[in-house]
């Protein structure tokens, strides 16, 4: 008999189809939400075996904490989190690659396409910073490239759980190939540790090599905490010298001398290479290999121009051998040559306006002239949550008009708000349905146990969801579900505003 252990058949209410990975900080579940009909994927985060019971509760709920939190961003190159479950969140399932597994196969992208993909990867990481959250593992890994081009950041507010104090003593969290000094001397970091690991990953797309190069570990850590890194240009002359600087600030090791934001680095890293942008980088790199002092079979080569003026260079196609690439001119958000326009407006007016991380104006917009392809627009205002939203303007539709209404701040408490429990919140009290009966059908098998649910509360005293914590069989289980699903109860409250809340509840059955 094998003594692999098979995965579970359900997580709260959602079936699960197959595993999809698994990694350092848990696995990954292929499952499907019935109510919706559609896909999902599941992270089940790792717990320490050697953790204490106060430790474990202590442990959960950070991890609810730190998931919430990620899961209120709303950005358009940013996974979404559906659900939380005692140690696992639901996210939108996506088809395509890793940044680590695209480059590992020998990915041909040029120097436009890798500084258009920084361009949008920072964005989405200079919008979470506004919102106060820091992924602190910012990695290829981190970076999925979907099989039609676009880009999602995942795990944010994760990371933050492996590098608590109930990690193991005397380890390093995260990938020493990307991870700022702060973060390996066990200090605390801000959003300038992510702009570090954004650098780290994005000379790895430009050169092939790693930035800090070492036989071992404790090299690495070396050369990190004192900001010994090799030039982009030594490793290859073709590149500009002007990457050199990007770099130095970029992997400076004090995060004060650091770039404040990751749209300001990877601003400048395009200015540096704008000289170069159609030189080709082919990667065939080894994910497993990252100190590795040698170039791994990288190669550089420049795009031979076009042979006159009559006849224009020709774009570089959607797919290359299989593999999405990214359209350089993404990161010009004003070409030469008219393709598409784009007019844009906002709720209230005034808004800043960034179009793929360049700003270009203040709400309204009557018209930009854009490209052909993927763009995502991020609109700022005072006293205003940050909007994200991607616009995709083809030939058959090249006029776009973009409306966004910018919600009041997150900080601002607005009714329906999920908040955590607190002496501020006045907790909801139930006001009808029943307690769970014992059900027959166990009757009969001698069933007796103990299942613990998690409802959200709305703000109008309605369950909006049930899932399961801790499991007493399907039978169990369901009883205690069907009942909690009919229960109503008074609004929780904060400051006198009606919130939404979750709520723990655990029944004991006996016969």
């Amino acid at each position: 008999m094998s003594s692999e252990k098979l995965p579970p058949a359900y997580f709260g209410r959602y079936q699960v189809l197959e595993e999809l990975g698994s990694g350092a900080m848990g696995v990954v579940y292929l499952c499907v939400d019935p109510r919706l009909a559609r896909p999902v994927a599941i992270k089940v985060v790792k717990e320490s075996e050697f953790m204490s019971p106060e430790e474990r509760e202590s442990y959960h709920a950070r991890f609810r904490h730190e998931v919430e939190a990620a899961g209120r961003l709303n950005h358009a190159d940013i996974v979404q989190i559906y659900d939380i479950g005692a140690s696992y969140f639901v996210m939108e399932f996506l088809e395509g690659k890793t940044l680590a597994a695209l480059l590992k196969s020998g990915a041909i992208l040029s120097v436009g396409q890798l500084c258009s993909l920084i361009l949008r990867v920072a964005d989405a990481v200079d919008y979470a910073h506004r919102h106060g959250i820091v992924h602190r593992d910012i990695k290829p890994a981190n970076i999925m490239v979907l099989n039609d081009g676009g880009v999602k950041v995942m795990d944010f507010g994760v990371a933050r759980l492996e590098s608590s104090n109930l990690t193991a003593v005397g380890t390093v969290v995260g990938s020493v190939r990307y991870m700022s000094p702060e973060q390996m001397m066990g200090e605390k970091v801000d959003g300038r540790a992510d702009v570090f690991s954004l650098a780290a990953v994005a000379y790895e797309l430009l050169t092939g090599r790693a930035p800090f190069p070492g036989k071992t570990i404790t090299e690495v850590v070396s050369r990190v905490v004192h900001g010994v890194h090799v030039p982009p240009r030594q490793v290859d002359e073709r590149l500009p010298e002007g990457l050199n600087a990007v770099f130095a600030r970029a992997f400076a090791p004090r995060p004060a001398e650091r770039y404040g934001r990751s749209l300001d680095f990877a601003r400048d890293l395009h200015e540096a290479a704008h000289r170069v942008l159609q030189l080709e980088i082919t990667h065939s790199g080894h994910e497993s290999a990252p100190t590795r002092i040698e170039v791994p079979a990288t190669v550089v080569k420049p795009q031979a121009p076009p042979r006159g003026p009559e006849r224009e260079p020709e774009r570089p196609p959607t797919y290359r051998e299989g593999l999405p690439v990214f359209d350089s001119d993404l990161i010009n958000p004003i070409p030469t040559q008219r393709e598409a326009l784009l007019a844009l407006d906002s709720d209230p007016q005034a808004a800043k306006v960034f179009l793929d991380g360049n700003a270009v104006g203040q709400t309204p917009l009557s018209g930009i002239d854009v490209t052909f392809g993927r763009h995502v627009v991020r609109m700022e205002a005072a006293g205003r949550e940050t909007v994200s939203t991607e616009v995709d303007l083809r030939p058959e539709a090249p006029l776009r008009a973009l409306t966004v209404t910018l919600p009041v701040d997150s900080e601002t408490l607005r009714p329906g708000k999920l908040v955590g429990f607190s002496p501020s919140v006045t907790p909801p009290r139930r006001m009808s349905g029943a307690v769970p009966a014992y059900p027959e059908e166990a009757r009969g098998q001698g069933l007796e146990g103990s299942p613990v649910v998690e409802a959200w509360i709305g703000e109008t005293g309605e369950v909006i969801n049930v899932a399961v914590l801790d499991s007493a069989g399907p039978l169990l289980d369901r009883a205690l579900v069907e009942a909690v699903e009919r229960w109503r109860f008074t609004p929780a409250k904060l400051g006198g505003v009606p919130v939404s809340i979750r709520l723990t509840v655990q029944h004991l059955f006996r016969r």
